[in-house]
């Protein structure tokens, strides 16, 4: 099973991509979130090439929002750096992390559905196979309201607080955050 996060400029499909990240898990493991956030795929794109040369698209709502977030946050997908890489070379090391797990048919969770429409869009407009095929995403929000009786799409983990250890919108943080709710999600009452 994956567990998949996008970083983006815009609520649109033809969103730039600022970054991504996925971790795999077995549901049948045993894991602590440091181990999750050791173990997921992580990469940031070029944003202003996306523009550039696939007209990928921008919202000044999302950039403000981008603005109020903490450094540590914009750091990680939002301020440009010289290691960020642009989507297909992206692409290509997430394809090849993926393969290199080798779990077909496996389920994709993500928190709604903007990260495999935007994902999606990109991958057919450069006419890219697509990673995942349309019918193993599922909403991760959905699994863990079902699983704690949440109407929140979030939940307690035992022993776990998240004030200390996630940041928010940093998309390792957030893969791990919601791969902890699948696997220890206990109801809140």
């Amino acid at each position: 099973m994956f567990i998949f996060d996008i970083e983006t400029l815009s609520k649109q499909s033809t969103a730039v991509i600022l970054s991504f990240a996925c971790v795999h898990i077995d549901p049948d493991q045993d894991y602590t979130y440091d181990e999750l956030v050791e173990n997921s795929f992580f990469v940031k794109l070029n944003a202003k090439d996306q523009v550039k040369n696939h007209h990928r698209t921008m919202q000044k709502s999302t950039l403000d929002w981008w603005n109020k977030q903490c450094d540590i946050v914009k750091k990680r997908s939002f301020i440009p750096s010289e290691q960020d890489v642009d989507f297909e070379t992206g692409y290509n090391q997430f394809k090849k992390w993926v393969n290199k797990i080798n779990e077909k048919n496996a389920l994709v969770f993500a928190r709604g559905n903007l990260d495999q429409l935007v994902l999606d869009d990109y991958q057919e407009q450069l006419q890219l196979d697509p990673i995942f095929p349309h019918y193993q995403w599922r909403d991760v929000r959905t699994a863990i309201d079902m699983l704690t009786d949440s109407t929140t799409g979030y939940c307690n983990v035992k022993n776990f607080d998240p004030q200390a250890k996630v940041f928010k919108h940093d998309p390792v943080h957030d893969v791990a955050y919601d791969a902890l709710m699948l696997l220890y999600g206990v109801s809140e009452q």
